[in-house]
């Protein structure tokens, strides 16, 4: 029962989805050869800052899609205040201490949008635009991750690619939540994109989508893969993104064609954030330890 407890705050304070967002983001960078250290606070805090406001505004869909969260939210909505001022308070306090203001544009900026998805600032929420819910998530997050080391380190080979794939392995994550949430979203007219398109239809936008992950990997192992430790390394863990990674996202399809718990989708569904930084983690570990072994 504790257990079970300390999960559910995990997921309705989104401190598991942001740190998902974390090792997203550090397997991103580690692939695009980026320093991920000095941007990794500031997508925990944006996480926590946008789903606990997110959260904290009552909307009958989720509480339709997820009742179980939308009770817990309800219990936690001060500690979920608390969390969004403290996320809110590092995200213009790191930039400033720093004084890299670019930065603190960016994140302002990143905020307002994000907040705009579920608090109608400017009189409409960007979730009640058609189509609009499915995809404005994976790319603020998608923009988050490439776009502060790009503006600050510049390109790396292979991140254009690596864009692509990431954004296609987010909306994966983002449209396959939605499909559980479409009766939710018809009953009360969120106009997500299987609302617009049917089950039958969205399953196919997720097979596509799996696909074009393999793709992009694919073709990033051909480009990576050289003879160097650091290309032999990167390429093999590009090969492992191309067929590891979508087998167990289509198992989670397969599995979603029968009714699921809540916890199915909080579990695993948002786990797949965590799988990159997995892969990234146990191919540079078993590269470093070859060569460790054999220098030593």
């Amino acid at each position: 029962m504790l257990l079970r407890r300390f999960e559910s705050l995990l997921h309705t304070l989104q401190l598991y989805g942001a740190a998902g967002i974390v090792a997203f983001g550090w397997a991103m960078c580690v692939l695009c050869g980026w320093d991920a250290l000095p941007w990794m606070p500031l997508w925990f805090c944006s996480a926590l800052l946008v789903y606990n406001i997110d959260r904290l505004r009552r909307d009958p869909a989720d509480a339709h899609n997820t009742p179980l969260r939308a009770a817990s939210a309800e219990r936690l909505r001060s500690v979920s205040k608390t969390l969004a001022t403290l996320a809110a308070l590092v995200l213009i306090a790191l930039p400033v201490w720093r004084r890299d203001w670019l930065t603190l544009g960016l994140v302002l900026g990143g905020a307002f949008v994000s907040v705009q998805y579920s608090v109608p600032l400017l009189g409409l929420r960007l979730k009640d635009v058609p189509f609009l819910k499915s995809f404005i998530a994976p790319s603020m997050v998608a923009a988050a991750v490439f776009g502060l080391p790009w503006l600050h380190a510049g390109g790396r080979p292979g991140a254009l690619l690596a864009v692509v794939w990431a954004w296609s392995y987010l909306e994966f994550n983002m449209i396959l939540c939605d499909l559980r949430d479409i009766d939710g979203d018809r009953q009360h007219g969120v106009a997500s994109l299987p609302v617009r398109l049917g089950v039958s239809g969205t399953r196919w936008v997720l097979f596509g989508l799996v696909i074009a992950t393999v793709i992009v990997a694919a073709i990033n192992t051909y480009l990576t893969l050289g003879s160097t430790p650091t290309e032999l390394c990167r390429g093999t863990t590009w090969l492992l993104f191309s067929l590891l990674i979508p087998t167990l996202a289509l198992r989670l399809l397969f599995a979603s064609y029968r009714p699921q718990t809540e916890q199915f989708y909080e579990r695993y569904v948002e786990g797949l954030l965590f799988l990159p930084a997995f892969v990234v983690g146990l191919t540079y570990g078993m590269f470093s330890l070859t060569a460790f072994t054999q220098s030593h």
